[in-house]
Formats: C-alpha cells, structure tokens, sequence
C-alpha cells in the first residue's frame, strides 16, 4: 500500500507502482484494497451481480415466472 504520508521520497512506492505517477499508484492501490476487503463484501458484490443478470434475463425474455 502506498503511504499516505506526501513528504515520503519516491522509494517509498512499491517498486512494481514506480513506472506509474504518485497519484496513478495512490489510485491502483485503493483499487487493490477495494478488491480485497473481508468476504462480506464480496458476498454483496456477488449478490448484485446475480441479481443484474437474473433482470437482463427476465428483460430478454429469457427467464420467465415458470
């Protein structure tokens, strides 16, 4: 994770984010903690993601009640 703190050199970025600006690193590893928070929210990201294609089916005619 890249340190929040804004006086630390650039050695301080993990040398796979140092092609990337700060602010580019500071983005790839917020996304990286986003994606790898407690099963809970994955759960609930799942979820939503069934529940999306389960309506994309029924609006394509694809499922129906029976």
């Amino acid at each position: 994770m890249i340190p929040q703190d804004s006086s630390l050199s650039a050695n301080s970025i993990p040398a796979p984010l140092r092609s990337f600006t700060r602010k580019e690193a500071e983005r790839l590893s917020e996304l990286r903690q986003r994606f790898h928070l407690p099963g809970e929210h994955f759960e609930r990201v799942i979820d939503e993601r069934r529940l999306e294609f389960a309506r994309w089916l029924v609006e394509h005619q694809r499922l129906g009640e029976c």
